[in-house]
Formats: structure tokens, C-alpha cells, sequence
């Protein structure tokens, strides 16, 4: 990663230092923190085949948030769902295109163009788009801004001085060589919300002959109009693309259409991409487009998250809460797969362990409360694309403040004795003193990502968080004492599979994990500063939130 953590010793200064154990013996901890029995129970149950591998909206995901709910009250958690319940629910709808979407070019001579869908480009309206029937048209001047990239911390602006408002911006992706591969992976997923921030009404992505991925790749790719997603208590879907209305990928012919005649034709935009550093040039295109869209959406399941809330110690920090989550749902009942025929996803592993882990943060934290309220959330639909922590950081439903920062706990590979921590995130904030003091009086190493081409921080809950301007971290274990062979054993053998099973679990290890965890929660809680985003790191450019030094 490009950023590096920004706390000097100075800082860590101020932050409370446990007296937890100096572990000499990576296998068993001789002053444990959270109960090892307690853990284990919780990981069984949850796993248990009467759970039904915890598929969201299923009658087993609705028995295993009872139980997590009973938990909450049993430890003595508020509960911080929807009325005075634990549970907030939300639903889930399938939007998809109702017809092809259509499009036209007219020129700045009046002439008229009909582009072909499926063979000119695909694409098309953003879940969100169309009101009350799904449907809209849009005809609006072109604009081209190049690779549209938006990071003045590391020298790129292609939207400065760019009037797109109520314009259809016209694109080019690319996998920039001096960007890591998290940043890479994240401009391709959110060029809708760049536009939509700036004012733009669509998105045309060209996809010149020089693109090193040939366009009927692209087409499988982007082409799938919709997916699922939540819908809001307005009943809105939501796709995170605000006004933009739809977006489409053009194929080389069009693309070289929409370009014609202009100073950067496509020739040379091809040229450009086969030169490494070149500048592409933002201006406006003397033609516009007319699109057509119409959406389709299907009510698929009902399902929720399951919420507790501790209160603070101190009044001038009630408004800042502190949300520890880890997802509850897993894969259900499924046919066909497994030795014997077995067709039940229990889920142990990922992520009993997570939950297990919180609930015992939970009856921590409520003997002895930190500075900051905290919010604990057993969140579902996480594994059809982690959509209850996206709904629950966009319907946070909080009665003073909001949430200030997120601490997530998904899947460690509890297999064997660990002897370092990865803190997904902690180096983008002000949170990673606090991880930095937890796992230092734990007697632990704090490494960085071991394998960052995963992009895990993009593929758990904590992403969510992020998105809505969050500062976040991802607990997880490192590779050493072979922790890589141990991890990449589970993954190829037991991850979604029905293999995952409680049995798997080395219950001290999950122990060790846990009071780490707790640490990490404690210290953010405890932090004297706001939790804010490093000044100038990239996600808090994106996505906003407080940055240290800011005003």
C-alpha cells in the first residue's frame, strides 16, 4: 500500500495500554480476556444444523438472530433496531433492464445516428433511476474527461474546471501502473459516483481497439444491467450512483463514432493508452445523445441485521458512536455438494468465529464501558454482496450523532497458533494507534496486508462503512508460523463448503483473536481525537469524512 501509517510515538502516548499478557507461546494466552467456553458455545450453536447454514431470509438465519438477540439482552446491550427490537430489517430486489435501452446521436449539424444495443454498447439505467415507474430519457451534451479520475493527493484531476452538470460524460478506463491495485480495483468500481457528485446526468464508457481487454469481455462484464440491492424505507433501490441516471459501455465502432472530428480522436486516445504517462485532454463534444432506459424490479427476500447499542462514559462524545460488526448469514442449504451428499453450509468458520467474537466484546465492554457509545451489528445478506452493512451504513437510525468508526471481524482462519494481526485500513486513519497499542500489549507483531493483490479490503463489511466516509479497520491474522499454509488449506478445502464446521476451530486461538479484537474496540472507543481519515489519503478525498487537521 501507498500510504503508510502516520502515528508517531508521541500519539500512541495517549492511548490507554492494557495490562493483557505478553504471550511467549503463540498457542495459549495465560490471562485471557474473553471466555474460551462462552465462544465455543456461541461458534455451535450458530453452526449447528438447526441453523440451516444461516442463508439470509431463510427461517434459519431468522432463528440464529433470535438467538444472537437473546445474547444481547442476556449481556445487557440496548437494543438498536427497528422500534425497541434488535432487529432492522430491510428488503431485497432484483433490478434488471424491462427493455433495451435505446440510444441516438444527433449532431451539431442536426443529423440523427441510431445506436444498436447489444451491438453498439450495453449498459444501462442505474437501480435508482426513473421515479415511480423505472423508466426515464435522458438527452444531454457530451463532455470527455479521459480516465474521469478524481485523486489531487497523488496529482490526478481530470473533473477540475470540467462543467458537467446535466452532461453525459464520455470515459476511458484504464489500470493506471503507479496506482496500487485497492485504488485500481476501487476506480473502476465507483466512476458513477465521481460523475454524479460532479453533476453528470450519465456515463458513456468508450473502449478504444488499443484497451488491453477485448470488447466482447467488456460486453459479459459490464453488460448485466442490474443485480440485487436494498431498497430503502422509501422504497427507492439503491445503487450508490446518486443522480447519475445510466451508464454504458460503447464498442470500439461507436466509440470511434462519438469521437469523430474531435482535436482527440479516437486515433489519438489510442495512441495515448499505448503510451505510458500521457496526458488526455478534457473538453466538451460538439454532439448529443439521447437515451432511453426502462427498470424492472422483483422483490426477492426479507432480511435483517441485528443490533445492540452500550452507551458511553462521556458526555461530550455521546454523538460519536462506535459500530463493531461481523456478518451472521452464510450459504444456507445448497445440493449437491460435499462428501456423503452433505448439502448444509454451516458457516463455522465464516462467520460463527466473527460473531461469537463480538458477542464477547459485548459482555466486555458492557462491564466496563468506553468513552464513545458502541453499536453492535450481526449483519446479514453479507454474502450476496454485502448489503446489510450497505444498508446499514446508509439507514444508521440513530437518535443523536452517527456512527465515527468501524471495527470488523469476519472469518479469521483459527486453525493454528497465530503470532501477528493484519489491520485492513489502519493505516488510512487515526485509528491505527489504537489497533497499534492493542496488539503491541497483546505481545503480538502488526504486519501489513500479506497478500494485497486479494484486495481484501474491499470484500468484507468494513467496505461499506468506508463508502459512507467511515474511517475503518479489518481484523484479521497474518502468515506467519504458518498461517499461510493454514489459510490457504481452509480456503481450498472448507471455505463454502459444507465442510465448515465447528470442529474445524482451535477454540484459544479464536480466544486470542477475540481479546485482540476487544482491545482494538476498547482503544478506538477510549481514542482522545475524533476518528478522521489521514489527510490526504484516498478514501477520505472519495468518500468525505473528518480528516485529521481538517476543520
Amino acid at each position: 500500500m501507498k500510504h503508510v501509517l502516520l502515528i508517531g510515538a508521541a500519539a500512541l502516548a495517549f492511548v490507554a495500554v492494557p495490562a493483557a499478557a505478553q504471550v511467549a507461546d503463540p498457542s495459549v494466552s495465560t490471562n485471557p480476556l474473553t471466555d474460551r467456553a462462552t465462544l465455543e458455545n456461541d461458534v455451535r450453536t450458530l453452526a449447528d444444523d438447526a441453523m440451516e447454514g444461516r442463508e439470509a431470509g431463510t427461517d434459519g438465519y431468522e432463528r440464529a438472530a433470535q438467538y444472537v438477540a437473546g445474547r444481547y439482552a442476556d449481556i445487557g446491550l440496548l437494543p438498536a433496531g427497528d422500534g425497541d427490537s434488535y432487529y432492522q430489517s430491510f428488503n431485497l430486489v432484483r433490478h434488471s433492464a424491462a427493455a433495451d435501452t435505446r440510444m441516438g446521436i444527433i449532431g451539431a449539424d442536426g443529423s440523427r445516428m441510431k445506436a444498436e444495443y447489444g451491438t453498439d454498447f450495453v449498459g444501462g439505467g442505474f437501480a435508482s433511476a426513473g421515479g415511480e415507474d423505472g423508466a426515464g430519457t435522458v438527452e444531454a451534451e457530451l463532455v470527455f474527461v479521459g480516465h474521469g479520475l478524481q485523486i489531487p493527493s497523488l496529482g490526478y484531476n481530470d473533473l477540475e474546471g470540467v462543467d458537467l452538470e446535466g452532461k453525459i460524460v464520455v470515459w476511458v478506463f484504464d489500470l493506471h501502473d503507479d496506482l496500487d491495485s485497492l485504488l485500481s480495483t476501487h476506480l473502476l468500481q465507483a466512476g458513477a459516483e465521481r460523475f454524479a457528485a460532479s453533476g453528470a446526468v450519465g456515463a458513456i464508457m468508450v473502449w478504444p481497439e488499443a484497451q488491453n481487454i477485448p470488447y466482447e469481455r467488456a460486453v459479459s462484464f459490464f453488460g448485466n444491467v442490474g443485480g440485487l440491492t436494498w431498497a430503502g424505507p422509501d422504497g427507492v433501490a439503491f445503487d450508490g450512483g446518486g443522480d447519475l441516471e445510466f451508464a454504458l459501455v460503447a464498442s470500439p465502432a461507436l466509440s470511434r463514432e462519438l469521437l469523430a472530428g474531435t482535436a482527440f480522436d479516437m486515433d489519438a486516445l489510442n495512441a495515448a493508452l499505448r503510451t505510458p504517462g500521457s496526458d488526455m485532454p478534457s473538453f466538451e463534444i460538439d454532439r448529443t445523445v439521447r437515451v432511453s432506459y426502462a427498470n424492472a424490479y422483483e422483490h426477492e427476500l426479507t432480511t435483517g441485521n441485528v443490533l445492540a447499542m452500550l452507551p458511553g462514559t462521556d458526555p461530550s462524545v455521546a454523538d460519536e458512536y462506535v459500530v463493531i460488526t461481523a456478518h451472521l448469514d452464510h450459504e444456507g442449504l445448497q445440493a449437491g455438494h460435499g462428501p456423503d451428499n452433505d448439502q448444509l453450509y454451516n458457516g463455522a468458520m465464516d462467520n460463527a468465529t466473527g460473531v461469537s467474537a463480538l458477542l464477547e466484546m459485548g459482555r466486555l465492554l458492557a462491564a466496563e464501558p468506553p468513552r464513545r457509545p458502541v453499536i453492535f451489528a450481526a449483519l446479514g445478506a453479507e454474502e450476496l454482496g454485502l448489503l446489510g452493512s450497505s444498508y446499514h451504513a446508509n439507514n444508521q437510525d440513530l437518535d443523536n450523532g452517527s456512527i465515527v468508526a468501524n471495527v470488523n471481524v469476519d472469518m479469521p482462519v483459527l486453525t493454528y497458533p497465530f503470532v501477528d494481526v493484519v489491520a485492513f485500513g489502519s493505516d488510512r486513519s487515526n485509528l491505527g494507534a489504537a489497533v497499534d497499542a492493542a496488539v503491541a500489549a497483546y505481545g503480538l507483531t502488526l504486519v501489513p496486508d500479506p497478500n494485497p493483490g486479494e484486495n481484501f479490503f474491499f470484500r468484507s463489511d468494513q467496505y461499506s462503512y468506508v463508502r459512507a466516509g467511515i474511517p475503518a479497520v479489518y481484523v484479521e491474522i497474518g502468515f506467519g508460523n504458518g498461517g499461510q499454509e493454514a489459510q490457504t488449506s481452509f480456503l481450498s478445502t472448507h471455505y463454502h463448503e459444507p465442510s465448515d464446521e465447528a470442529d474445524l476451530i482451535a477454540y484459544e486461538q479464536l480466544g486470542r483473536f477475540a481479546d485482540i479484537a476487544y482491545l482494538v474496540v476498547r482503544d478506538v472507543g477510549n481514542m482522545p481525537e475524533t476518528p478522521a481519515w489521514n489527510s490526504g489519503d484516498f478514501f477520505g478525498d472519495v468518500f468525505g469524512g473528518p480528516v485529521q487537521g481538517g476543520e
